[in-house]
């Protein structure tokens, strides 16, 4: 088997013959960038579950590549909302979806009556039409780059696709053959750099099966366990065979996800759609329009008072028709409408609702209070502030460093005061491990897009909103908020930690590792910011606090 010559590439310095053995060696001639990337990209790799198997011994080559012999960025956060289409962009962009406009895996243009979903094998790539950014791969157009199974490409040489092996994974259930496909097919990358005289400076491998049956079986699965082993062991083959081809002290190895994956109370699943067709009495469209043309998407759209679907059953956005598709309601007129009993924030199943509250005002509320975050640019940066906030939205006033923070209390605290204004890396830093990460500077920047709902529902913890699956992600919560982002490398210190970082920061910070950040200036800004120098001063993290000593026991005569 192909998969059993990256297993052996230990053995080929034995003596091994095996025929496959022979396709793991570059010709001569080849070009070996002076420095070049492997990113392991695994799909709904949920940060909680990754550290108690590592904990338990099980993953012994992401603890060896990257724990120990890398940086780990210690709370990453994904953008919002975290679900797959649009991290997978902004992982490509350094955009949040805000930005770049692929705001789900299912979205809507309200300009075009527009409705996209990507969530079938014919539609899976269709991001690749939609996404109109600077990627990666366009910065980097010179170069030799290389997709394996990532449906989000644009721009990139060479894309392996790895039909029609993964639809029949994906018709069958056997989700882990798809993983498996995909490092099999790093010998098809040997074959190509061979042809083409070099190889690649950016090699993305894509692993989805994680999620899958995360949705399906739940992270605390054991099955869940077993693709987190597997891809383990890839990580080990592919590390091994870039020791083979002479490329491992010029290689960067990259670790990471799109989103977290929160497991689902047994019975705390609720039918948002079905709710809104029910208690709101709306016809309600949560599928792609036939219409080719926009007359008759127009005419089609005429029979529905709402769009709403929800993407990887933790998040809902929901369009209103209002006074007509072809104008956004008022931003008064949505608060009015998901505030009419029974309102949606007082859902169960609802953690908090978000919409737009005017220009550069994002508006959020929940049945412990409600928030307005305002944005205002000032010496070229970005400032954010709760310019609004009754009762306690998001349960910091029992926090002092953060109710400081926020400008919540102390001699300057109140709604207007300049004490609250913080930068976006300023909000990150303070809220990264609370409840809500990162909330007050995301919630604005998303609804930037003409794409975001109307209306944006988040779940509750705990809770899914849509049936018959077992987990999801896509809220503001902690656990849905927070990936794995790590980095391995030629001049990266080993067993370190950087505190903080984002995933609209890993375009940039590897542009960064790869010497090459200076071509971002011939392109459009993006949100993401350059961690490459910092990740070469991470240092250690403290030791863990040795328990307390056991107290002498007593004896009884």
């Amino acid at each position: 088997m192909v998969w059993t010559a990256i297993t052996a590439a230990a053995w080929c310095v034995a003596g091994c013959t095996l025929p496959e053995a022979a396709r793991l060696r570059l010709a001569d001639g080849v070009e070996k960038p002076p420095r070049n990337v492997v990113i392991f990209f695994a799909d709904g790799l949920d940060v909680q579950r990754l550290r108690e198997i590592l904990d338990a011994g099980l993953l012994p080559n992401i603890r060896r590549t990257f724990l120990e012999g890398g940086v780990e960025i210690r709370d990453a956060i994904a953008a919002m909302p975290a679900v797959t289409y649009p991290n997978c962009s902004t992982v490509v962009t350094g955009l949040y979806p805000g930005h770049h406009d692929i705001l789900g895996n299912f979205w809507f243009d309200r300009d075009r009556l527009l409705v996209r979903c990507y969530m079938t094998l014919d539609t899976a790539r269709d991001v690749n039409h939609d996404l109109r950014r600077t990627t990666l791969y366009d910065v980097l157009s010179d170069r030799l780059t290389v997709s394996l199974l990532a449906q989000t490409h644009r721009g990139v040489t060479a894309s392996f696709d790895l039909k029609p092996d993964f639809d029949r994974a994906w018709i069958l259930g056997r989700y882990l053959d798809a993983d498996r496909a995909v490092g099999e097919t790093f010998l098809d990358v040997v074959d190509l750099a061979n042809r083409v005289r070099r190889w690649p400076t950016v090699l993305m491998t894509y692993y989805p099966a994680i999620d899958e049956i995360g949705h399906r079986q739940g992270p605390d699965s054991s099955e869940y366990a077993a693709a987190l082993t597997h891809l383990d062991r890839t990580v080990g083959r592919v590390t091994a065979a870039m020791n083979t081809l002479g490329l491992s002290r010029s290689t960067y190895y990259a670790l990471i996800s799109d989103h977290g994956m929160a497991p689902i109370e047994p019975g705390q699943d609720f039918g948002l759609i079905r709710w809104l067709q029910a208690h709101r009495r709306m016809k309600v469209l949560n599928s792609p329009l036939r219409e080719a043309d926009y007359a008759g998407r127009y005419e089609a759209m005429q029979h529905y008072d709402a769009i709403a679907t929800v993407d990887a059953g933790r998040v809902a956005m929901v369009h209103l028709r209002g006074r007509g598709w072809v104008h956004r309601p008022e931003p008064g007129e949505v608060r009015a409408w998901a505030k009419t009993p029974p309102a949606v924030h007082e859902l169960p199943a609802v953690e908090m609702v978000a919409s737009r509250a005017g220009p550069n005002r994002a508006a959020v509320w929940s049945r412990t209070g409600s928030l307005v975050v305002e944005r205002r640019v000032q010496d070229e940066r970005c400032l954010y502030r709760l310019a609004q906030y009754v009762g306690d939205p998001l349960l910091i006033k029992g926090e002092p460093r953060l109710s400081r923070f926020a400008g919540l209390s102390g001699a300057d605290s109140g709604v207007g005061s300049e004490r609250g204004w913080h930068d976006s890396r300023e909000w990150l830093a303070a809220t990264a491990t609370s409840r809500y990460p990162d909330l007050v500077p995301q919630v604005v920047e998303m609804f930037d897009s003409p794409h975001t709902g109307d209306l944006v529902v988040f779940a509750a913890d705990g809770w899914l909103l849509y049936p018959n699956e077992v987990a999801g992600h896509g809220s503001t919560l902690h656990r849905d908020m927070h990936v794995p982002m790590f980095f391995a490398g030629p001049d990266l210190p080993a067993g370190t930690q950087v505190p903080v970082g984002r995933l609209v920061d890993f375009m940039p910070t590897l542009l960064g590792l790869l010497s090459e950040s200076r071509r971002l200036e011939s392109f459009p800004p993006i949100d993401g910011i350059d961690l490459s120098d910092e990740l070469r001063r991470a240092v250690a993290p403290p030791p863990e606090p040795l328990p307390p000593p056991t107290p002498p026991r007593r004896l009884e005569r």
